[in-house]
């Protein structure tokens, strides 16, 4: 970690922190009809992946702002992503849409802490005052990238 916590590099990380969400599901929209096929899925069943992914989110944003208080922002935020890798192998090696479906809820349990410790460490990092710009450069960044996921992720 550079020694300055206002660097530029650490913008880009938190920003890539936050993108957690964004890159689980931009990325992954337009294998649905692939992952479908490979598993022997109806189109209901692999868009089931989706919203369990969306429904883990939404659970683990109200545990990981008292996680980070309780523990601090760095241990939470790596376990955050240690879940989320060790998901995203399961995703990958799924043998069934219903391993899929659940490791999506999973995944999505380990992203959650990247957007919320994200934004979290910034306002510590920045103070009020500045947070606004840093903030600000995260969320141009995050409004540009949903255009090249469905690209990326053929």
């Amino acid at each position: 970690m550079p020694r300055n916590p206002e660097s530029p590099i650490v913008v880009v990380l938190l920003t890539a922190c936050i993108a957690f969400q964004a890159i689980s599901t931009d990325l992954y929209l337009p294998s649905l009809p692939s992952i479908g096929d490979d598993l022997g899925a109806s189109a209901a069943a692999v868009q089931l992946t989706l919203s369990s992914f969306l429904a883990g989110m939404a659970a683990a944003m109200l545990v990981y702002g008292p996680l980070s208080d309780r523990f601090g922002r760095r241990p939470v935020l790596i376990a955050g992503i240690a879940l989320y890798v060790a998901a995203t192998v399961v995703c990958l090696a799924a043998p069934s849409i219903e391993v899929l479906v659940s490791a999506r809820f999973v995944q999505a349990l380990g992203a959650c802490a990247g957007p919320v410790l994200g934004r979290a460490v910034v306002r510590d990092i920045f103070g009020p005052e500045r947070a606004g710009r840093a903030l600000s450069y995260m969320s141009m960044a995050m409004a540009v990238a949903p255009a090249g996921g469905p690209i990326r992720g053929r």
